[in-house]
């Protein structure tokens, strides 16, 4: 038997969305609110100090700038957490907000991002404002669908026109590449014009990623994870 959480009234959505509009700089914030820390699902879980240390690293790029974290980790450190929590942030926190989420490989992308995202997105108290789909978080405004939208999108190196075109001038645009190490120059140069668009928030984050790639990350802050397995 499936027992379905009761739905949210109009004034609980009021609520939440006047506490997205609180964390639009503040992810961190946004970490500690929008999930239930005490639930039976995270209880005596948390946030890691370097997770933290990443999340509070975001407002000094915001507003209207370009800012971009590299995260270099191991595995089971919490990185494809802190991915899923900053995806629903710049999301949820920025009307019409366009994003690139793609991975190593396609395998990566569906199986590991994809499932990571859906936990936390089933987490949210924020979900009822959007959907997600196998290949997208979307606005579940109609009107928004196509303009407030998260694309998983993985790449070939042989159609990099894929990831060309992400303009959102004067609003947010969201880029994360996991295991960024193995992605190849032509998709990075693909990418790399989102970032002349003016008075726009721009956040590219990188994950995992080789030192050749922290260096092609210019002004980037660079965080290396530690080892707790607490959040993977």
């Amino acid at each position: 038997m499936t027992v379905m959480a009761p739905a949210l009234q109009l004034n609980d959505l009021e609520s939440i969305a006047d506490e997205l509009v609180a964390c639009r700089a503040d992810p961190e914030r946004f970490v500690d609110t929008m999930f239930d820390w005490n639930g039976s699902e995270l209880k005596g879980k948390a946030p890691e100090p370097w997770q933290r240390e990443v999340l509070r690293a975001m407002p000094d790029g915001l507003p209207n700038k370009t800012i971009r974290i590299a995260v270099a980790s191991g595995h089971g450190v919490g990185k494809t957490a802190l991915v899923s929590w900053l995806c629903l942030w710049a999301m949820s926190t920025c009307t019409d907000c366009r994003g690139i989420l793609t991975a190593s490989n396609e395998a990566q992308l569906s199986t590991r991002n994809r499932a990571e995202l859906r936990k936390w997105f089933r987490l949210f108290r924020g979900r009822a404002f959007f959907d997600l789909t196998a290949t997208a978080l979307i606005s579940a405004d109609p009107a928004h669908e196509q303009t407030w939208r998260l694309d998983l999108l993985p790449w070939n190196e042989h159609r990099p026109e894929a990831f060309a075109g992400l303009h959102n001038q004067g609003r947010r645009i969201l880029v994360v590449m996991d295991e960024a190490s193995v992605i190849p120059p032509i998709i990075w140069q693909t990418i790399e014009p989102v970032t002349t668009d003016v008075n726009t928030e721009i956040i590219w984050e990188t994950a995992r990623t080789s030192l050749t790639r922290h260096r092609r990350c210019a002004r980037a802050h660079v965080r290396t994870a530690g080892v707790s397995p607490r959040l993977r």
